[in-house]
């Protein structure tokens, strides 16, 4: 095979990164298999390690793009221009970057032509950002698996916390995008990720490093990029007239539903973020021996068309199963007394709320909340089923929600298995009934206010919805009443102070 005819190999890793030796010994084992393996058409000979700055405070992901695209026209012009393509195999935040600038550069009208990417493998991608990045810098410098003792790169930050108004824009273009796996220009987007925890790099004062569903950094969830997007809008209604003390929550209408075009994920086995041992990248070695991640990426490398990417998004979507099934039950040998974890799957929920005119709805409560006979609450909640919450500190109006997807749906007993007996860990979860939301926005009486809005739905029809291991992405539009006494025009020439004047019906 022609050297011309193989492809270019770019990694790219990920935050606050010094060293090449981050890539560990990937790009030899890539070599390794390449020259086994005729079918890879890697051209070796042209691997490149990329070097980017996130660990300056300055710096923004849409630079780092610029960047990308700048190296790839200085470096690779030349092969590129010729009609040669490269594959990408990113790590952690080098997904979000790559694919911001795949999103810049050839998604959007402004494309520059045909896409030179023909594999987009991701390693453990932050694609919807992660649970730690809010910690700020000196929470953050306590993870020695994530942090190396430099500027942590406050902007890049920025844009990993949860909910950010950059990674909202990118993936709910991602989710209303067309195919990207169609035609001879086609792009491959693959995302292995791990869901085990190194127990020795957990920090004890930051208990998001050994988060269930998660790798010890990035959640199975927010690097999922299989996602959905919902709109609801608080629907008109007589109340909103009546006054605070009187007026019921209104309801949320369904206006708007997407799900993304299907993209190949898999669980790779006991695979932890980062680290030597267990880390989905640091872990690999030049040798002989079968490893799970390698194994991914080079089915990944194999598919060449639309027909083989999704009979491997099946597999993938098998193996996944296997893997949760696995390991589902982690036992934690200790001195004195043995812990047990149970891995179910979770799900994110990001909620953004806006009024119909477009402004951040920022001071308000939103309680997720369970039926119960004719009664609706959040404590008939299961116990567990709500995880952890943030709001985003720059978008004040958008709020995080990691739950128990499988406290959810219902869940089988769990067994904790040894030598050769078993033992109930977990009776049988029976699935809730149904789910709801109550937002309770302020201010709610004056001259200019928000009215309180609910939703109830039953968990089988939220299941369209809401996945395992994903996250969707909820649009929620409240009514900004706007009263008579806003403004008002008389004829009166005499002084009146119009202070305590009634505030008067809602205007249209």
């Amino acid at each position: 095979m022609a050297t011309e005819d193989k492809r270019i190999v770019v990694l790219v890793h990920g935050w606050s990164v010094r060293n090449t030796n981050t890539y560990g010994e990937l790009a030899d084992r890539l070599e390794s298999e390449a020259s086994r393996a005729a079918d890879l058409r890697l051209d070796v000979r042209n691997l490149w390690l990329g070097k980017y700055v996130s660990f300056s405070d300055a710096v923004r992901v849409e630079d780092l793009s610029r960047g990308f695209q700048a190296a790839l026209t200085r470096e690779l012009g030349k092969e590129l221009k010729a009609g040669r393509r490269f594959v990408c195999i990113t790590h952690s935040t080098g997904g979000p970057v790559v694919r911001d600038w795949w999103s810049r550069y050839y998604q959007q009208s402004s494309g520059v032509g045909i896409c030179p990417m023909s594999h987009l493998i991701m390693l453990a991608p932050a694609n919807f950002g992660s649970a730690l990045a809010q910690l700020g810098k000196g929470r953050v410098g306590r993870i020695k698996a994530w942090f190396e003792g430099v500027e942590p790169g406050e902007e890049v930050l920025n844009w990993l916390e949860l909910g950010s108004p950059e990674a909202w824009t990118l993936n709910t273009n991602w989710i209303q995008a067309p195919s990207v796996i169609n035609g001879d220009n086609a792009v491959f987007p693959f995302v292995l990720t791990g869901q085990s925890i190194d127990r020795k790099l957990y920090d004890h004062v930051n208990s998001y490093t050994g988060e269930l569903g998660s790798d010890g950094v990035v959640r199975v969830a927010a690097a999922n990029l299989n996602a959905s997007y919902v709109r609801l809008e608080q629907e008109i209604t007589p109340t909103l007239a009546s006054s605070s003390a009187e007026r019921p929550p209104t309801s949320l209408k369904l206006m708007e539903a997407r799900s993304s075009q299907r993209t190949a994920f898999t669980l790779i086995p006991g695979r932890s973020h980062s680290g030597e041992d267990m880390g989905i990248l640091r872990s690999i070695k030049d040798d002989d021996r079968p490893h799970p991640t390698v194994r991914a990426i080079l089915d990944c490398l194999l598919v060449s068309d639309q027909e083989s990417y999704r009979r491997l998004c099946d597999r993938f979507d098998e193996q996944a199963e296997k893997v949760r099934e696995a390991e589902r039950v982690e036992i934690e040998k200790r001195l004195l007394l043995d812990r047990v974890f149970i891995h179910d799957a979770h799900s994110m929920v990001i909620f953004r709320l806006m009024d119909d005119r477009g402004a951040i709805v920022s001071d308000f409560d939103l309680k997720l909340t369970a039926k119960k006979g004719r009664q609706v609450s959040p404590n008939f909640l299961s116990r567990g089923f709500i995880v952890d919450n943030q709001k985003n500190h720059r978008h004040p109006g958008t709020l995080t929600f990691y739950v128990n997807y499988d406290l959810m749906v219902g869940s089988r007993p769990l067994k904790e298995r040894k030598k050769g007996r078993s033992s109930i860990v977990r009776g049988a979860v029976d699935p809730m009934e149904s789910l709801g939301l109550q937002i309770y926005p302020r201010p709610d009486a004056g001259v200019v206010h928000y009215v309180a809005a609910e939703l109830l739905a039953t968990t089988e029809a939220l299941k369209k919805y809401i996945g395992r291991d994903r996250t969707t992405l909820v649009d929620i539009v409240l009514r900004r009443v706007v009263r008579e006494r806003v403004f008002r025009l008389t004829k009166n020439r005499r002084p009146v102070d119009f202070t305590n004047e009634s505030d008067g019906p809602p205007i249209p």
